[in-house]
Formats: C-alpha cells, structure tokens, sequence
C-alpha cells in the first residue's frame, strides 16, 4: 500500500511542499546554537522556502524553558 504523503502549497512559488525531518537550529542567548534534530518540516522542493508548524515551535519553546528552569535549579543548588 502505497500511502500518499501530505502536501501544501508553497506560499513563495505555489509548488507543493512536503513535510520532512531535519535538524532545526535555535539561537541561544550565550551566542552559541542548539540543534534540535528531527523536526518536523514543511519543504519545497521547487524553490528550497521552508515553514515550521506554530505547534511545533511551541513545543520547542516549551522544552527550552524547561531546560532553562532545569539549569537554574542546578545552578541554584551550588550555591
């Protein structure tokens, strides 16, 4: 069975994108970059634009707060 994957059209150049994992690199605040692998996006073949999901760029705010109040708790424990 041969299923279909889902498409939307490309705001840029109208060609269907196709949903994709890749590694997503997020800016943090000491200049350095955490990659987040295998996130889900939205590709064009056609012209290369790309989109995240609001969903899912919640979710990864979601765990980068959650590793900030990790950090600051063990931080807090040092002293």
């Amino acid at each position: 069975m041969n299923e279909e994957k889902p498409t939307r059209p490309c705001p840029v150049c109208k060609a269907p994108m196709e949903e994709t994992l890749q590694d997503y690199i997020v800016p943090v605040e000491d200049g350095d970059d955490l990659i987040v692998e295998d996130v889900p996006i939205w590709l064009c073949e056609q012209c290369g634009y790309s989109e995240v999901d609001e969903e899912v760029i919640a979710t990864i705010e979601d765990m980068l707060d959650h590793m900030d109040e990790m950090l600051e708790d063990s931080s807090g424990a040092e002293e």
